[in-house]
């Protein structure tokens, strides 16, 4: 029998480190668990949609269908992807569609306990319990057969939890069905999943690490397995010790919002042996919210939006720094009034779900007040789509995690990850600036300095808004949704300015579609299309940009776009600079048919296999097809021979000052773009067409004449 002392321990709440040579291998838990009724690893009867699953269509989700003829498998169910047990190796190309069935028995029902649905799948399913529909994703309304593909896409990787409903509306005292049907999106894709987990839902929310708890006083439950343990503190309260399961527990009071309870072991000599700590937190009963405010309100510690709620036009919500805001399925916070989430660096604001395997929807702002968010961190919302649905007239349903319509909002030192969640194929876009809704027209603008986009989909798409984007950081862009895409013109024109925008995993990092943006020195490394697209109608000015390493070209000039490229450096592309018609000129997009044009003027572009290439374009009704390019004071590899032309109509301009000579990067493998010493490119531009400063906002020239490139040359310089 272990004996219990009292060890007098300060604790901080904020977390303090333990003593060096502790193990830090205890583990600390809170609450109990949810009944599974459906296991992982449980066996499904299951049948091949080579045709439909019973007759009728529905019999086989009842309690009681035969389904003796059925195969039988271990979840999850599928193929290509690994995480399946049971491998259909010959789906891909000859079915879609899989029906799965589990029947299980319960001897006893907690009629108020809430039945969820954890499931991971790909791409589609609908999951009946008991005959009765329960849930569908990523499919289309109405009665499915074994011939419905999926909608949309879906990867599998991390599972959704679906809330069905309470267990004495969906279950009884005997034999249950869980019936569920998967879809392929397309009859030859690469992958499929269903892997399903049936159960109630535990009496504490978990979001990834962190408990969420709605009592001040909690019970918490610690291991170790360091032998000789003679005493834990749990927090600052003594542990008592449990003989049954080899745990001590102990009752902790909780602060609202974070905490973090750390318990340590010691040996009978009072030595700490052991720790460890759990994070928790804490929201009050006061601190729930749905519906419209009534009034101004101040948010703290921590808060649950339980359903969609609304600042109305008038009121003010104010989030204090270091508030986590939980935000129950399917969410929104819409502000018509005005919101201030104003954290800090040490003090950042989460927006985030409640509940593994959950997401919210959005932050919609409406004709609002000017609102700010400040050092805020916005997760897991809903937010995968396409801004092509924003094309066609009609109303628009936006799916981006912060909308703003008709209103201003600035949006600094903030983190936009894991939309809609932390799979690796997540996907969901950030941001969304909107002028034109059908419902409500109207100026919309934002100032977004300082910002993470870390592995989402699009960071910022506006329409016919005004936006400044400085100095903010854009990394594992997923999907087919640029980093920064601008549709339309707006006064004054948007600002894409010293950005990083590094190795996205697809597609373009800067794209304004008619529109003339002013785009000033960004860096661009490592795309695999192009570092900055051009497209349609409009007068961009492309000036003191690096575009290192994009595999299809460092800017594309479409569609009757007529661009100005000053001291650019753009370097290792699969083209430097491409002028041509992408086409797209009917629905949705409708581009204007046409060439591109540039004047380029003090630029680098090296290492490229087709440093400047042109192509007329197909469209044969337009007045000029050509694509035209007028290069000064330049520093193009091959010379004039290093410009390639395809078609009749387009033509080069070879102007003065223009050089083919090594322009000696100082480290261009490690992004480091300045000149050395000796550059042909030092003093060889035109200063009265260069900026009156470079990348690093030294002063041009800073010899007799202007540099080429995106760095003037100085002997103080870095990178």
């Amino acid at each position: 029998m272990k004996t219990a002392c009292i060890i007098s321990v300060l604790i901080c709440m904020a977390g303090v480190l333990p003593a060096p040579g502790v193990a830090r291998a205890m583990t600390l838990h809170c609450g109990t668990g949810g009944e599974e009724f459906v296991a992982l690893g449980d066996t499904w009867r299951f049948v091949r949609g080579l045709g439909p699953a019973s007759e009728p269509a529905n019999a086989w989700q009842a309690v009681g269908f035969d389904d003796s003829a059925w195969e039988a498998g271990v979840a999850g169910l599928g193929y290509g992807d690994e995480d399946d047990a049971t491998v259909l190796k010959d789906m891909r190309g000859s079915y879609a569609t899989v029906y799965i069935r589990r029947e299980f028995s319960l001897a006893s029902l907690a009629p108020d306990a809430v039945v969820e649905l954890a499931i991971d799948y790909d791409d589609g399913f609908i999951a009946s319990l008991n005959g009765k529909e329960v849930a569908r994703r990523h499919m289309p309304e109405g009665t499915a057969t074994y011939r419905t593909l999926a909608s949309s896409s879906h990867e599998a990787g991390t599972p959704e939890i679906i809330p069905l409903g309470m267990a004495g509306d969906l279950l009884h005292v005997g034999t249950n069905v869980l019936a569920i049907e998967g879809h392929n999106r397309s009859l030859t894709s690469s992958d499929f999943s269903l892997i399903p987990v049936l159960r109630t839902r535990s009496d504490t929310a978990r979001n990834g690490q962190t408990y969420i708890v709605l009592t001040e006083v909690i019970e918490l439950t610690a291991r170790t397995d360091i032998a000789g343990v003679e005493a834990v503190t749990i927090g600052d309260v003594a542990g008592l010790f449990d003989p049954q399961d080899d745990t001590w527990r102990a009752e902790v009071a909780l602060v609202p919002g974070s905490n973090t309870i750390i318990a340590r072991a010691f040996d009978g000599a009072a030595q700490e042996v052991d720790s460890g700590f759990i994070e928790i937190v804490y929201v009050p009963a006061a601190n729930h919210f749905a519906g419209e405010l009534t009034g101004d309100t101040i948010l703290s510690h921590a808060c649950v939006f339980d359903d969609t709620a609304v600042v109305p036009a008038g009121r003010a919500l104010t989030i204090l720094p270091g508030t986590v805001v939980l935000m129950t399925p399917g969410v929104s916070l819409v502000v018509g009034g005005q919101l201030l989430a104003e954290g800090t660096q040490d003090e950042p604001i989460r927006f985030t779900h409640y509940g593994d395997g959950t997401t919210w929807k959005q932050l919609l702002f409406v004709e609002a007040a000017d609102s700010r968010l400040d050092h805020c961190i916005v997760e897991y919302a809903d937010s995968e789509g396409a801004h092509q649905d924003y094309y066609e007239a009609g109303p628009r349903q936006y799916h981006e995690a912060v909308v703003a319509l008709a209103c201003h909002l600035d949006i600094n030192d903030c983190t936009f990850q894991k939309l809609p969640n932390d799979g690796p194929n997540a996907e969901g876009d950030a941001i969304a600036i909107i002028s034109d809704d059908p419902d409500h027209p109207g100026e919309a603008s934002a100032d977004i300095t300082g910002c993470q986009f870390l592995a989402i989909g699009q960071g910022v798409h506006t329409r016919y808004s005004y936006v400044l984007v400085d100095d903010c950081f854009f990394t594992g862009k997923r999907g087919d949704n640029d980093d920064v895409d601008l549709w339309g013109e707006s006064t004054p024109p948007p600002l894409i300015q010293y950005n990083i925008f590094l190795n996205p995993e697809h597609d373009d990092a800067i794209n304004p579609t008619r529109c003339s943006p002013i785009i000033l020195g960004n860096l661009i490394a490592g795309t695999d299309d192009h570092g900055i697209v051009l497209r349609d109608e409009g007068s961009p000015i492309v000036i003191n940009n690096v575009i290192f390493d994009c595999r299809n070209g460092g800017i594309a000039v479409e569609n009757s776009c007529q661009a100005t490229l000053i001291n650019n450096t753009i370097v290792n592309c699969g083209r430097g600079l491409r002028l041509f018609d992408l086409g797209r000129w009917g629905p949705p997009y409708r581009l204007s048919p046409g060439g591109g044009t540039a004047t380029v003027v003090n630029c680098i572009i090296w290492d490229c296999p087709r440093p400047i290439n042109l192509a007329d374009s197909p469209n044969t009704q337009v007045a000029d097809p050509g694509s035209h390019v007028t290069v000064m004071y330049s520093d193009i590899q091959g010379g004039r021979a290093g410009v390639s032309i395809s078609g009749q109509h387009s033509t080069v301009t070879w102007g003065e000052g223009n050089i083919d000579a090594g322009p000696l990067l100082a480290d261009p493998a490690n992004l480091d773009f300045h000149l050395r010493p000796g550059s042909p490119a030092i003093d060889a531009g035109n200063t009265a067409e260069a900026p009156e400063t470079d990348r690093d906002g030294s002063p041009r020239p800073s010899g007799p004449a202007a540099d080429m490139g995106a760095h003037e040359y100085s002997d103080a310089a870095g990178p």
